[in-house]
Protein backbone atom coordinates (compact mmCIF):
# COMPACT_ATOMS: atom_id res chain seq x y z
CA UNK A 1 0.00 0.00 0.00
CA UNK A 2 1.03 3.55 -0.54
CA UNK A 3 1.02 6.36 1.68
CA UNK A 4 -2.52 7.47 0.32
CA UNK A 5 -3.57 4.07 1.15
CA UNK A 6 -4.03 3.08 -2.65
CA UNK A 7 -3.17 -0.58 -3.43
CA UNK A 8 0.30 -0.52 -5.43
CA UNK A 9 0.75 -2.81 -8.61
CA UNK A 10 2.55 -6.03 -8.45
CA UNK A 11 3.91 -7.91 -11.36
CA UNK A 12 1.08 -9.57 -11.51
CA UNK A 13 -1.00 -7.16 -12.45
CA UNK A 14 1.45 -5.80 -15.20
CA UNK A 15 1.42 -9.60 -17.01
CA UNK A 16 -0.24 -9.49 -20.22
CA UNK A 17 -4.08 -11.24 -19.90
CA UNK A 18 -4.70 -14.10 -22.04
CA UNK A 19 -5.99 -13.73 -25.80
CA UNK A 20 -9.95 -12.99 -25.60
CA UNK A 21 -10.16 -12.06 -22.18
CA UNK A 22 -8.06 -8.59 -22.41
CA UNK A 23 -9.89 -6.04 -20.16
CA UNK A 24 -12.23 -8.53 -18.91
CA UNK A 25 -12.05 -9.43 -14.77
CA UNK A 26 -13.96 -11.77 -12.54
CA UNK A 27 -14.57 -10.66 -9.08
CA UNK A 28 -16.82 -11.55 -5.79
CA UNK A 29 -18.64 -9.07 -3.85
CA UNK A 30 -15.88 -8.62 -1.08
CA UNK A 31 -13.93 -7.64 -3.92
CA UNK A 32 -16.82 -5.37 -5.42
CA UNK A 33 -16.55 -3.68 -2.14
CA UNK A 34 -12.43 -3.08 -2.65
CA UNK A 35 -12.95 -1.60 -6.14
CA UNK A 36 -15.76 0.94 -4.65
CA UNK A 37 -13.20 1.89 -1.71
CA UNK A 38 -10.61 2.65 -4.07
CA UNK A 39 -12.63 4.89 -6.67
CA UNK A 40 -13.97 6.96 -3.07
CA UNK A 41 -10.07 7.10 -2.59
CA UNK A 42 -10.05 9.74 -5.12
CA UNK A 43 -13.77 10.56 -6.54
CA UNK A 44 -16.87 11.46 -5.11
CA UNK A 45 -19.28 7.87 -5.75
CA UNK A 46 -22.90 7.43 -5.53
CA UNK A 47 -24.35 3.88 -5.24
CA UNK A 48 -28.07 2.42 -5.35
CA UNK A 49 -30.20 2.67 -2.24
CA UNK A 50 -33.84 2.12 -1.60
CA UNK A 51 -35.46 4.29 0.48
CA UNK A 52 -39.34 3.69 1.13
CA UNK A 53 -39.21 1.15 -1.96
CA UNK A 54 -37.45 3.72 -4.21
CA UNK A 55 -34.08 3.64 -5.77
CA UNK A 56 -31.94 6.67 -5.07
CA UNK A 57 -28.25 7.98 -5.06
CA UNK A 58 -26.75 7.86 -2.09
CA UNK A 59 -22.72 8.71 -1.41
CA UNK A 60 -20.79 5.28 -0.97
CA UNK A 61 -19.38 5.14 2.56
CA UNK A 62 -17.13 2.11 4.54
CA UNK A 63 -20.83 1.18 6.03
CA UNK A 64 -23.03 1.80 2.89
CA UNK A 65 -23.11 -0.92 0.19
CA UNK A 66 -25.09 -0.84 -2.61
CA UNK A 67 -28.44 -2.42 -3.60
CA UNK A 68 -28.31 -5.79 -5.04
CA UNK A 69 -32.00 -6.39 -6.31
CA UNK A 70 -33.54 -3.40 -8.50
CA UNK A 71 -34.85 -2.15 -11.39
CA UNK A 72 -33.42 1.24 -11.89
CA UNK A 73 -33.10 4.63 -10.32
CA UNK A 74 -36.15 6.56 -10.03
CA UNK A 75 -34.84 9.71 -11.52
CA UNK A 76 -32.17 9.00 -14.22
CA UNK A 77 -28.64 10.50 -13.73
CA UNK A 78 -28.72 13.25 -16.38
CA UNK A 79 -31.98 14.42 -14.29
CA UNK A 80 -29.86 14.32 -11.33
CA UNK A 81 -26.69 15.30 -12.08
CA UNK A 82 -26.49 17.20 -15.09
CA UNK A 83 -30.01 18.98 -14.29
CA UNK A 84 -30.02 23.26 -14.49
CA UNK A 85 -30.18 24.25 -10.85
CA UNK A 86 -32.76 26.76 -11.87
CA UNK A 87 -35.24 23.74 -12.54
CA UNK A 88 -34.20 22.07 -9.34
CA UNK A 89 -36.31 24.07 -7.11
CA UNK A 90 -39.70 23.23 -9.31
CA UNK A 91 -39.19 19.31 -8.97
CA UNK A 92 -40.44 17.73 -5.69
CA UNK A 93 -37.36 15.71 -5.40
CA UNK A 94 -34.57 15.83 -3.26
CA UNK A 95 -31.55 16.78 -4.92
CA UNK A 96 -29.27 17.19 -2.62
CA UNK A 97 -26.87 14.48 -2.93
CA UNK A 98 -26.39 16.06 -6.65
CA UNK A 99 -25.27 19.78 -4.67
CA UNK A 100 -21.47 19.23 -5.07
CA UNK A 101 -18.92 21.50 -6.90
CA UNK A 102 -19.30 21.75 -10.78
CA UNK A 103 -15.97 21.45 -11.04
CA UNK A 104 -15.68 18.04 -9.10
CA UNK A 105 -15.61 14.34 -10.91
CA UNK A 106 -18.37 11.90 -9.72
CA UNK A 107 -18.78 8.02 -10.43
CA UNK A 108 -22.01 6.70 -10.97
CA UNK A 109 -22.39 3.38 -9.71
CA UNK A 110 -24.51 0.97 -11.12
CA UNK A 111 -26.39 2.67 -13.73
CA UNK A 112 -28.71 0.64 -16.09
CA UNK A 113 -27.84 0.27 -20.01
CA UNK A 114 -30.79 2.28 -21.14
CA UNK A 115 -29.72 5.38 -18.74
CA UNK A 116 -26.05 5.36 -19.97
CA UNK A 117 -27.67 4.66 -23.51
CA UNK A 118 -29.53 8.33 -23.01
CA UNK A 119 -26.40 9.88 -22.01
CA UNK A 120 -24.91 8.72 -25.74
CA UNK A 121 -28.39 10.47 -27.32
CA UNK A 122 -28.09 13.85 -25.03
CA UNK A 123 -24.19 14.04 -25.76
CA UNK A 124 -25.56 14.69 -29.45
CA UNK A 125 -28.47 17.08 -28.48
CA UNK A 126 -27.14 19.31 -26.19
CA UNK A 127 -23.23 19.45 -26.69
CA UNK A 128 -23.09 22.72 -26.70
CA UNK A 129 -24.85 23.75 -22.96
CA UNK A 130 -22.04 24.64 -21.00
CA UNK A 131 -23.39 23.12 -17.63
CA UNK A 132 -24.40 19.90 -19.17
CA UNK A 133 -21.09 19.63 -20.79
CA UNK A 134 -18.90 20.27 -17.63
CA UNK A 135 -20.66 17.63 -15.87
CA UNK A 136 -21.06 15.06 -17.67
CA UNK A 137 -17.07 15.16 -18.59
CA UNK A 138 -16.82 15.06 -14.64
CA UNK A 139 -18.79 11.70 -14.84
CA UNK A 140 -17.69 8.00 -14.72
CA UNK A 141 -20.46 5.74 -15.67
CA UNK A 142 -20.25 2.04 -14.28
CA UNK A 143 -23.04 0.63 -15.73
CA UNK A 144 -24.36 -3.20 -14.73
CA UNK A 145 -26.42 -5.20 -17.16
CA UNK A 146 -29.95 -5.71 -16.29
CA UNK A 147 -30.56 -9.35 -15.30
CA UNK A 148 -34.67 -8.72 -15.04
CA UNK A 149 -35.59 -6.13 -16.50
CA UNK A 150 -38.60 -4.52 -15.67
CA UNK A 151 -42.33 -5.49 -17.10
CA UNK A 152 -42.32 -2.28 -18.96
CA UNK A 153 -39.13 -1.67 -20.53
CA UNK A 154 -38.67 -2.77 -24.50
CA UNK A 155 -35.45 -0.89 -24.79
CA UNK A 156 -34.56 -3.35 -27.81
CA UNK A 157 -36.98 -1.94 -29.43
CA UNK A 158 -35.19 1.66 -29.96
CA UNK A 159 -31.78 0.43 -30.65
CA UNK A 160 -30.72 -0.56 -27.37
CA UNK A 161 -29.79 -3.72 -25.04
CA UNK A 162 -30.30 -4.90 -21.55
CA UNK A 163 -26.55 -5.36 -22.04
CA UNK A 164 -25.16 -2.31 -23.92
CA UNK A 165 -22.05 -1.06 -23.29
CA UNK A 166 -22.66 2.77 -24.69
CA UNK A 167 -21.40 5.20 -22.97
CA UNK A 168 -19.97 2.74 -20.14
CA UNK A 169 -16.94 3.01 -18.22
CA UNK A 170 -16.77 0.17 -16.97
CA UNK A 171 -19.58 -2.77 -17.59
CA UNK A 172 -20.57 -4.95 -15.14
CA UNK A 173 -22.37 -8.39 -15.33
CA UNK A 174 -23.72 -10.03 -12.22
CA UNK A 175 -23.41 -13.69 -12.68
CA UNK A 176 -24.75 -14.63 -8.81
CA UNK A 177 -21.98 -15.14 -6.91
CA UNK A 178 -19.60 -14.07 -9.04
CA UNK A 179 -19.36 -10.20 -11.40
CA UNK A 180 -17.97 -9.99 -14.13
CA UNK A 181 -16.10 -6.67 -14.66
CA UNK A 182 -14.87 -4.78 -18.21
CA UNK A 183 -13.01 -1.81 -18.82
CA UNK A 184 -14.16 -0.63 -21.66
CA UNK A 185 -13.52 3.65 -21.89
CA UNK A 186 -9.85 2.93 -19.84
CA UNK A 187 -10.41 5.89 -17.80
CA UNK A 188 -10.66 3.64 -14.58
CA UNK A 189 -8.39 1.46 -15.41
CA UNK A 190 -5.86 2.54 -12.73
CA UNK A 191 -8.91 0.88 -10.15
CA UNK A 192 -8.68 -2.71 -11.57
CA UNK A 193 -5.43 -3.57 -11.37
CA UNK A 194 -6.03 -5.74 -8.13
CA UNK A 195 -8.68 -7.76 -9.67
CA UNK A 196 -8.02 -11.06 -11.32
CA UNK A 197 -8.55 -11.74 -15.32
CA UNK A 198 -11.66 -13.95 -16.10
CA UNK A 199 -11.09 -16.90 -18.24
CA UNK A 200 -13.08 -17.27 -21.48
CA UNK A 201 -15.75 -19.28 -20.40
CA UNK A 202 -17.25 -16.32 -18.77
CA UNK A 203 -17.99 -14.58 -22.21
CA UNK A 204 -20.00 -17.90 -22.56
CA UNK A 205 -22.47 -16.74 -18.76
CA UNK A 206 -22.89 -13.24 -20.05
CA UNK A 207 -24.23 -13.99 -23.21
CA UNK A 208 -26.93 -16.68 -21.48
CA UNK A 209 -28.15 -13.85 -19.17
CA UNK A 210 -28.20 -11.43 -21.80
CA UNK A 211 -30.65 -13.92 -23.92
CA UNK A 212 -32.54 -14.39 -20.83
CA UNK A 213 -32.96 -10.54 -19.96
CA UNK A 214 -33.86 -9.85 -23.52
CA UNK A 215 -36.38 -12.90 -23.51
CA UNK A 216 -38.05 -11.56 -20.46
CA UNK A 217 -38.37 -8.06 -22.56
CA UNK A 218 -40.31 -9.84 -24.96
CA UNK A 219 -41.71 -8.94 -28.45
CA UNK A 220 -38.78 -6.44 -30.36
CA UNK A 221 -40.59 -4.14 -32.22
CA UNK A 222 -39.57 -1.89 -35.24
CA UNK A 223 -40.97 1.78 -35.04
CA UNK A 224 -38.69 2.71 -37.88
CA UNK A 225 -41.94 2.86 -40.03
CA UNK A 226 -43.03 5.57 -37.71
CA UNK A 227 -41.93 8.31 -38.43
CA UNK A 228 -43.19 8.45 -42.23
CA UNK A 229 -46.56 7.95 -40.24
CA UNK A 230 -46.18 10.60 -37.77
CA UNK A 231 -45.36 13.00 -40.97
CA UNK A 232 -49.19 12.02 -42.35
CA UNK A 233 -50.84 12.74 -39.26
CA UNK A 234 -49.43 16.14 -39.01
CA UNK A 235 -50.32 16.89 -42.43
CA UNK A 236 -54.43 15.79 -41.48
CA UNK A 237 -57.33 17.88 -40.52
CA UNK A 238 -56.78 19.53 -37.18
CA UNK A 239 -60.25 18.19 -36.30
CA UNK A 240 -59.11 14.74 -37.38
CA UNK A 241 -55.77 14.80 -36.32
CA UNK A 242 -57.07 15.74 -32.74
CA UNK A 243 -59.37 13.44 -31.86
CA UNK A 244 -56.52 10.34 -32.63
CA UNK A 245 -54.11 12.24 -30.23
CA UNK A 246 -57.20 12.84 -27.73
CA UNK A 247 -58.32 9.27 -27.99
CA UNK A 248 -54.45 8.13 -27.26
CA UNK A 249 -53.80 10.30 -24.26
CA UNK A 250 -56.65 8.51 -22.46
CA UNK A 251 -57.10 9.73 -18.58
CA UNK A 252 -53.86 12.34 -18.76
CA UNK A 253 -54.23 14.38 -15.64
CA UNK A 254 -51.07 16.84 -16.22
CA UNK A 255 -49.15 15.80 -13.68
CA UNK A 256 -45.69 16.10 -16.28
CA UNK A 257 -44.56 12.62 -13.66
CA UNK A 258 -43.40 11.62 -17.23
CA UNK A 259 -40.95 14.36 -18.58
CA UNK A 260 -39.72 14.74 -15.14
CA UNK A 261 -38.32 11.24 -15.15
CA UNK A 262 -37.52 10.51 -18.46
CA UNK A 263 -34.05 10.43 -19.59
CA UNK A 264 -34.34 11.94 -23.10
CA UNK A 265 -36.29 14.86 -21.84
CA UNK A 266 -34.03 17.88 -22.11
CA UNK A 267 -35.74 21.32 -23.37
CA UNK A 268 -34.98 22.17 -19.60
CA UNK A 269 -31.57 22.39 -20.59
CA UNK A 270 -31.74 24.41 -23.73
CA UNK A 271 -33.92 27.22 -22.92
CA UNK A 272 -32.58 28.70 -19.93
CA UNK A 273 -33.93 32.35 -20.83
CA UNK A 274 -37.17 31.27 -21.49
CA UNK A 275 -37.29 29.40 -18.60
CA UNK A 276 -36.45 32.25 -16.44
CA UNK A 277 -38.65 34.35 -17.80
CA UNK A 278 -41.27 31.80 -16.88
CA UNK A 279 -40.44 31.67 -13.49
CA UNK A 280 -40.32 34.97 -12.96
CA UNK A 281 -43.56 35.88 -14.39
CA UNK A 282 -45.85 33.02 -13.26
CA UNK A 283 -43.58 31.72 -10.08
CA UNK A 284 -44.90 28.58 -8.58
CA UNK A 285 -47.17 27.92 -11.58
CA UNK A 286 -44.15 26.85 -13.19
CA UNK A 287 -44.37 23.38 -11.51
CA UNK A 288 -46.97 23.16 -14.35
CA UNK A 289 -44.89 23.75 -17.07
CA UNK A 290 -43.84 21.33 -19.35
CA UNK A 291 -40.85 22.51 -21.52
CA UNK A 292 -41.75 19.41 -24.22
CA UNK A 293 -44.77 21.77 -25.27
CA UNK A 294 -43.04 24.96 -24.39
CA UNK A 295 -44.14 26.64 -28.12
CA UNK A 296 -47.80 25.30 -26.76
CA UNK A 297 -47.91 27.24 -23.64
CA UNK A 298 -45.73 30.40 -25.04
CA UNK A 299 -48.14 30.75 -28.15
CA UNK A 300 -50.85 30.81 -25.64
CA UNK A 301 -49.50 33.04 -23.27
CA UNK A 302 -47.38 33.02 -20.02
CA UNK A 303 -51.11 33.31 -18.15
CA UNK A 304 -52.76 31.37 -20.81
CA UNK A 305 -54.15 27.83 -20.20
CA UNK A 306 -51.74 25.32 -19.42
CA UNK A 307 -52.39 22.75 -22.74
CA UNK A 308 -54.03 19.18 -21.99
CA UNK A 309 -52.64 16.43 -21.86
CA UNK A 310 -53.30 15.27 -25.32
CA UNK A 311 -51.34 18.27 -26.26
CA UNK A 312 -48.27 16.88 -23.86
CA UNK A 313 -48.58 13.56 -25.98
CA UNK A 314 -48.33 15.04 -29.12
CA UNK A 315 -45.36 16.84 -29.06
CA UNK A 316 -43.77 14.45 -26.40
CA UNK A 317 -44.20 11.63 -29.22
CA UNK A 318 -43.66 14.02 -32.18
CA UNK A 319 -40.44 15.50 -30.53
CA UNK A 320 -38.60 11.77 -29.34
CA UNK A 321 -40.16 9.78 -32.80
CA UNK A 322 -40.35 12.59 -36.01
CA UNK A 323 -38.22 15.91 -34.43
CA UNK A 324 -35.04 13.82 -33.23
CA UNK A 325 -35.28 11.15 -35.77
CA UNK A 326 -35.45 13.98 -38.91
CA UNK A 327 -32.50 16.39 -36.98
CA UNK A 328 -30.18 13.83 -35.49
CA UNK A 329 -30.93 11.01 -37.18
CA UNK A 330 -32.54 8.36 -34.52
CA UNK A 331 -35.65 8.03 -31.78
CA UNK A 332 -34.82 10.22 -28.14
CA UNK A 333 -36.25 7.37 -26.26
CA UNK A 334 -34.43 4.18 -24.49
CA UNK A 335 -36.92 2.61 -23.57
CA UNK A 336 -36.72 2.20 -19.70
CA UNK A 337 -40.33 2.16 -19.48
CA UNK A 338 -40.34 4.98 -16.18
CA UNK A 339 -43.22 6.87 -17.91
CA UNK A 340 -45.24 4.22 -17.66
CA UNK A 341 -44.33 2.17 -14.60
CA UNK A 342 -45.00 5.82 -12.79
CA UNK A 343 -47.92 7.22 -15.02
CA UNK A 344 -50.50 7.40 -12.50
CA UNK A 345 -53.14 7.22 -14.82
CA UNK A 346 -51.71 4.06 -16.51
CA UNK A 347 -50.76 5.57 -19.93
CA UNK A 348 -48.94 3.44 -21.66
CA UNK A 349 -46.09 4.53 -23.95
CA UNK A 350 -45.25 1.50 -26.03
CA UNK A 351 -49.34 0.65 -26.30
CA UNK A 352 -49.75 4.49 -28.05
CA UNK A 353 -46.36 3.99 -30.13
CA UNK A 354 -47.61 0.36 -31.57
CA UNK A 355 -51.32 1.93 -32.24
CA UNK A 356 -49.39 4.67 -33.81
CA UNK A 357 -47.58 2.50 -36.03
CA UNK A 358 -50.70 0.58 -37.15
CA UNK A 359 -51.93 3.60 -38.99
CA UNK A 360 -52.19 3.68 -42.80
Amino acid sequence: MDSQGKKNKTDADKKPCAPGSKGIRLIDRRSLYMLLNSLSDKYTVFIPKNEKGVIHYSQFRNDNLPEQEYHNYFIPPDKFFCFDPVWKQFADFDFDAADFNIEESAVLFGVRPCDAHSLVLLDKAIQDNEFYRTRRNNMFIIVIGCNSPNKNCFCTSVNGSPFSHNAADIFITDLGDDLMVEDISGRLTEHLHFLPFAGHDVLKRKHEKMKMSEGIIGVKYSFEPLYGKLERLEKMEASTRDSIWKELSGKCSNCGMCIAICPTCHCCLIVNDIVDMVIDEIGEKAREFDPCILNIFISAGLNGPVPSGYQRLQRRVMDKFFHSVKNLGQPFCVGCGRCITYCPEDINLKKILIKLDELA
